[in-house]
């Protein structure tokens, strides 16, 4: 089990500059929310909050439950991003909401611990826990644990690739054996945008896409969650690097899922798409990469942006295809 950690200079409170910023995705969200959005439209929508899945305050998560949609649903886990330091199932409900009404799936938004005060693994252990629980609770909300898919973006892109590999590989870690574990068949993967290996920041140096700004967030991301002693790859950190697997540890014991991925041709996280393209296609796993041209980080959220309204309407369409395969 994973525990805060001791260093007093990382049990501090974030930086003014990552507080503004949350306080900014706050707000982004309550507009993202309800901008051009009927009230019919949410009524569509029943949202149960606040639900436990797991031991520590940080675990909870929200439901997203289409009404009128024909029982059993599809189900979604979500899992935000924000380099494992900022946001909330709060700055992402617009999203949580959308994937309900445009999928029709019933959706489960979580909360998890967040760095630099809960370092490695603990975001993972607890994305692994809340799959586990939602595979053994998911049916009395209506849903089908038979057909599921775990998506995130960024960071959260991290964690659902993370608990896609730990649904399929029997992994070493006890949290994963959890996510292995559980009673659920895994139709569908969607990282978007993801940043999927936290280590070795350096690997920006080389990366087209990435300026001397992306390379210190690398550099921040990796001590904030990882801690400064642990910033290079190793085996016991291989799963905050969830595309070394793919690329290193050869097929699953489980058959892995359709993999949707999405990322802006200016964003940083393009070359992991790339290599998480390529590492599908080794290993034989269905993949979905769209590139979207000249955008940036989280255009998705953007949502009069013409690429940003294609990202959803192909989203949407991976969702409808995997619920019916």
């Amino acid at each position: 089990m994973a525990v805060a950690v001791d260093d007093p200079l990382l049990q501090r409170r974030p930086s003014f500059r990552r507080r503004s910023l949350n306080r900014l995705m706050k707000t982004a969200a309550v507009v993202g929310g309800f901008l051009g959005e009927r009230k019919a439209d949410r009524d569509d929508i029943e949202v149960i909050r606040d639900l436990s899945y797991g031991p520590h305050p940080f675990n909870r998560l929200d439901v997203y439950r289409p009404r009128f949609a024909p029982r059993p649903l599809p189900v979604l886990l979500y899992i935000h991003g924000g380099a494992f330091s900022l946001c909330s199932k709060e700055t992402h409900r617009g999203i949580a909401r959308a994937s309900a009404r445009g999928g029709q799936y019933l959706v489960f938004n979580i909360d998890y611990r967040l760095a630099p005060r809960f370092q490695f693994p603990c975001a993972h252990e607890d994305a692994c826990l809340a799959f586990a629980w939602v595979a053994a609770h998911c049916a009395r909300f209506g849903g089908d644990p038979s057909r599921v898919v775990v998506a995130g973006e960024s960071a959260g892109g991290n964690l659902a690739l993370s608990v896609a590999i730990a649904a399929c590989y029997r992994r070493p870690e006890p949290w994963a054996q959890v996510a292995f574990a559980a009673p659920v068949r895994l139709v569908g993967v969607k990282p978007i945008m993801p940043y999927l290996q936290v280590t070795n920041a350096a690997r920006q140096n080389f990366n087209p896409g990435a300026g001397w700004l992306a390379l210190r967030a690398a550099r921040d991301i990796a001590k904030s969650y990882l801690g400064s002693s642990r910033v290079l790859p190793s085996r016991e950190t291989m799963m905050a690097d969830p595309i070394r697997i793919l690329e290193e540890c050869g097929a699953p014991e489980k058959p892995f899922p359709p993999v949707f991925s999405g990322v802006g041709t200016w964003d940083v996280c393009c070359e992991d798409v790339q290599r998480l393209e390529r590492a599908c296609e080794r290993l034989g796993v269905p993949a979905r990469m769209h590139y979207y041209e000249r955008e940036i980080h989280a255009f998705h959220v953007l949502a009069w942006r013409d690429n940003a309204r294609r990202y959803w309407q192909q989203a949407f369409a991976f969702m409808r295809e995997v619920a019916t395969a």
